[in-house]
């Protein structure tokens, strides 16, 4: 297990934006907003938030994902890529590539996929090598 300094806890988690409900089904070819989003219900398509994204854990996303801050509670198939912290809570299951500058992984939860985290906002773009790798942070070979 990977483990990481904590970053700043972000302000909006509690009041996003929008919201989609539990009881939602929303499929779409893409998701692009600036404030905060929360997700319970279903959603298909590609997600790019420049605010912070809460995906509860009677909530799924297909699709890829980039956002400032993420954290997921329920279950995603596609890549995720966040500026800041990616929070994977226990009961989230996670098939895809990840890239964060700053990940927690809570005891439980479920990730298939190749992690890559650069310790600065600056996050390389993910690549179709499948080679695992660590840059930057506890266990890497780059300072």
């Amino acid at each position: 297990m990977l483990f990481f300094k904590k970053a700043a806890v972000v302000s909006d988690l509690d009041t996003p934006s929008t919201v989609i409900g539990r009881d939602v089904y929303l499929e779409a070819a893409r998701m692009k907003g600036t404030e905060s989003v929360r997700i319970d219900g279903i959603f298909k398509g590609n997600i790019e938030i420049d605010g912070s994204l809460v995906l509860g854990d009677s909530g799924s996303v297909t699709g890829d994902i980039r956002s400032s801050y993420f954290l997921v509670a329920g279950e995603v198939n596609g890549n995720i890529s966040c500026a800041t912290q990616l929070h994977f809570a226990s009961t989230s299951k996670v098939v895809g590539d990840v890239q964060a500058s700053s990940l927690i992984v809570d005891e439980g939860a479920q990730v298939s996929g190749r992690y890559i985290v650069s310790g600065n906002n600056n996050s390389p773009a993910l690549s179709n090598d499948s080679s695992p790798k660590l840059v930057g942070g506890y266990g890497s070979s780059e300072a």
